[in-house]
């Protein structure tokens, strides 16, 4: 009797070549599963950006209707709904603005047009600099490299010149250009976001492999530039090496132009 409730005993048990079977299947399981799960996450979050890039084209279309023009950042004041006070700002420096401080942005959201100025991706930041330049002509290599007027995501308005790819696609002969800021995203998000704006690409358009940046190509000549140009979605190195694993990314998104 006590035998047989021994052998009963033993065989409920796993052993341990069962438990490292199990911890292999799991681990292979893991392996297919996780950059899966990783890749949704991430897409949904470039999703929302294109969302919150589409809410802000209609809530500058909305104004441009309201005004039948676009003020350049740095050119008219925000202020509160209904008073002449000036707007405090609900996101990135939370402060009382000024005119110099002022963006086409802050004037979306004050006015109720646009919700706020978010993104899902990149990063939030809280620099009080005045605007560059208070919003006069200057070239897009300025505007792009220079975005001292803060690093949480904005949306600016800019007399851009320059030849060539200077300016967005949908903006090439504007007077005014606007765009939203997306500072400090992943290569792998900046790639994102290149393609479902500008995409479908070529296999041979792209520089660190499939999840690279996609290549800078003007006149035919293919380049490792740091500033991605071309296209509604522009892309400048933030830090570390174009294209190479933990390198971060200012990218610019079209969004109205007059």
């Amino acid at each position: 009797m006590n035998k047989n409730r021994s052998t009963r005993s033993m065989s409920a048990a796993f052993t341990l070549i069962e438990m490292i079977g199990v911890l292999a299947i799991i681990g292979i399981l893991a392996s297919v599963v996780s950059p899966k799960v990783i890749e949704a996450i991430r897409d949904a979050k470039v999703t929302g950006v294109i969302a919150n890039l589409a809410a802000a084209k209609t809530a500058a279309a909305t104004y441009y209707g309201r005004y039948n023009s676009y003020p350049v950042d740095g050119s008219r004041l925000a202020v509160s709904s209904g008073t002449t006070n000036a707007w405090t700002r609900t996101y990135g420096a939370t402060i009382p603005l000024t005119t110099a401080t002022t963006t086409f942005g802050d004037l979306l959201v004050a006015e109720g047009l646009l919700e706020n100025i978010k993104a899902p991706i990149g990063l939030t930041g809280t620099n009080t600099a005045t605007i560059p330049n208070g919003g006069t002509n200057v070239a897009v290599t300025n505007v792009i490299a220079n975005p001292t007027d803060g690093d949480y995501p904005m949306v600016f308005c800019r007399v851009i010149t320059g030849t060539g790819t200077a300016n967005f696609t949908g903006a090439a002969n504007s007077t005014r250009t606007i765009a939203m800021y997306v500072p400090g995203v992943t290569l792998n998000e900046a790639a994102a976001l290149k393609i479902k704006i500008d995409g479908p690409f070529a296999n041979e358009a792209f520089s660190g492999g499939s999840g690279g940046l996609v290549a800078d190509t003007v006149n035919g000549v293919t380049s490792r530039s740091p500033l991605i140009g071309g296209g509604n979605c522009k892309i400048m190195l933030r830090s570390g090496t174009t294209g190479a694993a933990g390198s971060t990314y200012n990218v610019f998104l079209y969004v109205q132009n007059d």
